[in-house]
């Protein structure tokens, strides 16, 4: 299984409080639904901000970088029209260095 960070940002700046963040949940459904060629996300934490989404998607995958292309493929879908997202824009699609090579516990305690 391969972690992998994903960033969306709003057209424009968007309000919290409560609606925003019961947005997060249905992002993190579409990203577990996303046709992603030779990949899958099996998990997805997702947070939601004024700024946009943040998310680490664990994808199983032949390897690392499969892994990264297909989510940054699949991706897309999310902000086309029709999409959960829609407008919106990908910023960040990329595997998570600290959680690649085994050092998230390491980086928590620093």
């Amino acid at each position: 299984m391969y972690a992998i960070r994903l960033e969306l940002i709003p057209p424009r700046p968007v309000q919290g409080g409560p609606a925003l963040e019961a947005g997060a949940g249905p992002v993190r459904l579409a990203l577990t639904r996303l046709p992603l060629d030779g990949a899958r996300v099996c998990h997805a934490r997702v947070l939601a901000g004024p700024d946009g989404l943040a998310a680490v998607c664990f994808l199983t995958a032949s390897s690392l970088l499969a892994a990264e292309r297909a989510l940054r493929s699949g991706a897309g879908a999310l902000a086309e029209p029709g999409g959960p997202l829609a407008g919106w824009s990908v910023v960040r699609c990329e595997a998570d260095p600290w959680i690649a090579l085994g050092l998230g516990l390491a980086r928590a305690r620093s």
